[in-house]
């Protein structure tokens, strides 16, 4: 007899910030190693992950990342559709931003300042947090220690029926960070260990998610940290007693609506971030706080299947207190209006992207920016794409307006920009025991009016827009995965090479043109591998970077150095209760090693952690 089944009603949604846009290079993070408790903060997931190149100045200090050769503030960082960076510095530290607040994590590669506006040069980040519904009660605890007394906890609970959805997070981080390293700038290495590197961080994420209809959905999300961190000096400059407090409020408001036609949203956020640093020693007491609205909206319109344009306008004022600034509290207001077509083939082997984007800033004149990406699967196994984009990046409040006795801000800095383009071939085979994926990327780009703060008339250091810079190179990966009997084998390996360098010449620079740009490595090898079994895993990282040039001249530089990871999970589920438990060993091969010159990183160490699931 035929058989009738009632399926539940569900909805595939994607805008800009979380699909696959044709022809740029992605990757999604594994969402076991997001919410892994030993996973403590982006940082730690961008490195165990990725082969792009992660800078960091120490245990829990400042950490950013760089895609194909740009720099921190070239990557855009955009949690649920707004961009994280920091207007007055134009950073975020991705070690003040815990793991287990994030539901996934996505990588697009290359500039895309058509889709997400200003800084997306390099590459982008894409943080977002998921609603689900009717999943009832759901609750975990979490919590790791390590070397160097460093301590995690972490809860979480989430409720929900067909209609509403309430999620709460909390965390709390500690740690002496005093780990043990060799000091290479004494002539007879002897071991020390860090000192004045104390960390404290607490935090809690709230969201809540109510369907007003089929078709419309109301999420209202809320985070609020404190971090205070000690500063450690570097190696050949003594002990100090700086020490650091951020603390930020952020908030967002968002009114989704979907139907067969066309899907719309309405967003608005607001950020409140606060610094303040003090260096007994001087003595010297800084205050910096910025306020941030921003305001979006847009619309999808799907006239056939396969093609659909979206439209958009986004409006972002910024204001900003400093002791930097002196009497001046300086505010911008920005706006942006946007567009994309996107034509896909009735089967989706081949997709097309076209995207379009104007802001207006003042009397700044940004470039007027636009991409094109394209697509197209040969047989279900091959992939061949391309992307071009032109990119700009806005100078930030201290570019502009930084006023000290030795340091000055320029109003008349231009906005960096320029274009990049990639392209790329993917193949993908399967069968019945697994899979075997490889790709291979070639991509270049140049950013013109390069903002670098160099010293004038009088040993005064001010902004300027004075270098061109060109980057070119290659990317690989091969991944695979094999069923034997109940156990399962894991190999992933990437490879990237990169060359940045100056691609001006002029009486100024002319001893560094066609140089390398400074802690921008050439060559980044990763590889890993991975057995499970029965509910454990067991799998080996290894980390490769290249030596990175600590001047402009390409006549110093940092060696390359290798990191190996050990991790082991083991998962036991009694009835509804699942317990999780990790153990991991870092740098096992006692590597002394420097990712910022004289800023010494830790030797060997281990991080243990468990989560209890309901």
């Amino acid at each position: 007899m035929d058989t009738t089944i009632i399926l539940k009603a569900f909805s595939v949604e994607a805008n800009r910030f979380t699909q696959n846009n044709p022809g740029q290079k992605s990757e999604k993070l594994d969402s076991a190693t997001i919410h892994a408790p030993i996973a403590q903060n982006l940082s730690d997931l961008l490195v165990q992950s990725n082969s792009f190149f992660v800078k960091s100045y120490g245990m829990g200090s400042l950490s950013t990342a760089s895609f194909r050769g740009s720099s921190g503030s070239q990557t855009a960082t955009l949690w649920n559709g707004f961009n994280l960076q920091s207007p007055m510095n134009g950073f975020l530290d991705y070690a003040l931003i815990p793991a287990c607040f994030l539901d996934d994590v996505s990588l697009s590669y290359g500039g895309a300042s058509a889709l997400y506006g200003s800084a997306s040069v390099g590459g982008t980040i894409l943080l977002n947090n998921r609603p689900k519904f009717n999943t009832g009660l759901q609750a975990a605890l979490s919590a790791s220690f390590g070397s160097f007394d460093n301590y995690q906890q972490s809860v979480s609970a989430k409720w929900s029926n067909a209609k509403f959805s309430f999620s709460a997070r909390a965390f709390n981080h500690t740690a002496l960070n005093n780990y043990p390293f060799i000091n290479t700038a004494e002539l007879e290495k002897p071991k020390q260990f860090q000192q004045n590197a104390k960390l404290k961080q607490s935090g809690t994420l709230l969201e809540s998610y109510l369907k007003l209809s089929q078709k419309q959905v109301l999420s209202i999300r809320f985070w609020y940290q404190s971090n205070q961190r000690q500063i450690p000096a570097t190696i050949i400059s003594g002990v100090t007693k700086q020490i650091q407090k951020d603390e930020f409020y952020r908030g967002n408001l968002e009114w989704s609506y979907r139907s067969k036609l066309n899907q719309s949203k309405i967003r608005v956020a607001y950020f409140d971030e606060r610094l303040n640093f003090n260096d007994p020693d001087i003595p010297l007491y800084s205050y910096s706080r910025s306020h941030t609205v921003i305001a979006e909206a847009e619309d999808s319109y799907f006239f056939t299947e396969g093609l659909y344009l979206t439209l958009g306008v986004n409006n972002t004022f910024i204001k900003a207190l400093s002791d930097g600034y002196g009497s001046l509290i300086p505010h911008q207001n920005r706006t942006a209006a946007f567009a994309a077509l996107q034509m896909d083939s009735k089967n989706k082997s081949w997709k097309n992207k076209v995207s379009v984007r104007k802001e207006y800033f003042g009397t700044h004149q940004v470039p007027f920016t636009a991409s094109f990406g394209t697509e197209k699967l040969f047989f279900k196994l091959l992939t061949i794409r391309g992307n071009i984009s032109r990119n700009y990046r806005l100078p930030t409040f201290n570019d502009l307006f930084w006023t000290e006795a030795l340091a000055n801000g320029n109003t008349n800095l231009k906005p960096e920009s320029g274009w990049s383009g990639d392209i790329g071939l993917g193949e993908s085979y399967s069968k019945k025991n697994g899979n075997i994926n490889s790709e291979i990327s070639l991509f270049a780009s140049e950013v013109k009016n390069m903002i670098v703060w160099q010293p004038s008339v009088g040993a005064i250091w001010s902004p300027q827009n004075v270098n061109s810079v060109l980057s070119r190179g290659i990317e690989t990966k091969l991944a695979g995965s094999y069923q034997l009997s109940k156990i399962l084998l894991q190999l992933t390996a990437k490879y990237s090479y990169t060359l940045s360098t100056n691609n001006e010449r002029n009486q100024t620079n002319a001893s560094i043109f066609g140089k390398q740009l400074f802690y921008v490595p050439q060559s980044i090898f990763q590889v890993e591998g991975a057995l499970s079994l029965k509910g454990i895993k067991i799998s080996y990282l290894h980390n490769y970077t290249g030596k990175r040039f600590t001047n402009s001249e390409n006549t110093e530089y940092l060696r390359a150095y290798k990191i190996g990871t050990v991790s082991l999970s083991k998962t036991f589920t009694l009835k509804k209760i699942k317990l999780d438990i990790y153990t991991q060993f870092l740098n096992i091969w006692n590597e002394q090693y420097q990712i910022i010159a004289w800023r010494p990183m830790p030797l060997a160490n281990y991080v243990f952690g468990l989560s209890v699931r309901i």
